[in-house]
C-alpha cells in the first residue's frame, strides 16, 4: 500500500464489559460478558479510504472496516476478530 495510513486507539477487548454504576439498571450485573466486542480494535486515517479498504478485505477478510467521520475527519473503524488477521495488521502498520 502506497499511502499514509495512521493508527489510533489500537486496543484488544477481551469481552468483558463493566456498566458504570450511574447507568446501570435495577438488578442489571456490574460485568457481563459481550462476545460481540472480544477482538482487536482501532481507527485508521489514511490519505485514501478505499485503498485501504480494499487492501484489508484482500489480507484481513473477516475484518469489519466501516468508513466514517469523527468531528468531520474521515476515518475508518477497524475490528478483527481473528488472531492470525490482527497480527498480519499489526506487522504491516507496525502498531
Amino acid at each position: 500500500m502506497d499511502q499514509r495510513v495512521v493508527i489510533h486507539h489500537w486496543r484488544y477487548d477481551d469481552g468483558w464489559h463493566t456498566e458504570p454504576s450511574i447507568l446501570r439498571k435495577p438488578g442489571q450485573a456490574e460485568r457481563e460478558f459481550r462476545e460481540e466486542i472480544v477482538g482487536w480494535h482501532c481507527w485508521v486515517y489514511c490519505d485514501d479510504h478505499h485503498e485501504f479498504i480494499d487492501w484489508m478485505e484482500e489480507h484481513c477478510p473477516g475484518a469489519d472496516c466501516t468508513a466514517r467521520f469523527n468531528s468531520g475527519n474521515p476515518m475508518v473503524t477497524v475490528n478483527i476478530t481473528n488472531k492470525d488477521e490482527a497480527a498480519y495488521f499489526m506487522l504491516n502498520f507496525d502498531v
